[in-house]
């Protein structure tokens, strides 16, 4: 229980401090590492990516690896430029946005499959998979890994933060 809660606080302070950095054009990169971090849902790994069927695109926004993580979760959020330059060369976010093929509704495979061989192509080793729709008819996917693979993740909980993705510009 204090975990969860512990969890909901982290959560709760995200949309205020979008509003403090509205207008960034790599705000999904903070909002990702926010929800990634050990207080929150405690990730591992994350790649999210916009499927967008009328531009006939998948379109890699964002990704996160422990790794690679930035040090101090709510100093990122007034170091602004520090943290953009360490995304900026942050391998695994790199590889995550240059990823862009067509969208995985236009084509035959099933969504879990391309999903499966998108992780697998990132190195995602135990990959969970979240599909969740997004204004416009586009579609937010969400691979990421779990750092405890024992814990288990909320998942409502899950998709209300990464439903917050969707207002995030991409870059």
């Amino acid at each position: 229980m204090e975990r969860e809660n512990k969890m909901l606080r982290h959560l709760s302070e995200l949309p205020r401090r979008m509003l403090c950095i509205h207008g960034r054009d790599n705000m999904t990169e903070f909002v990702l590492h926010h929800l990634c971090h050990e207080d929150c849902f405690n990730l591992k790994k994350a790649a999210y990516f916009v499927d967008a069927p009328d531009f006939n695109v998948l379109k890699g926004v964002a990704g996160f690896n422990r790794g690679e993580q930035y040090d101090d979760c709510k100093k990122m959020w007034h170091s602004t430029e520090e943290f953009t330059e360490h995304m900026r060369n942050a391998e695994f976010n790199k590889r995550v946005r240059e990823l862009s093929q067509a969208s995985l509704k236009k084509d035959k495979k099933s969504d879990e499959e391309l999903a499966q061989e998108i992780a697998h192509n990132l190195g995602f080793e135990n990959p969970c998979l979240c599909i969740f729709d997004m204004k416009h008819d586009n579609h937010g996917i969400f691979i990421y890994e779990k750092n405890d693979k024992n814990e288990q993740v909320n998942e409502n909980h899950l998709l209300s933060g990464l439903s917050l993705l969707s207002f995030c510009p991409i870059f």
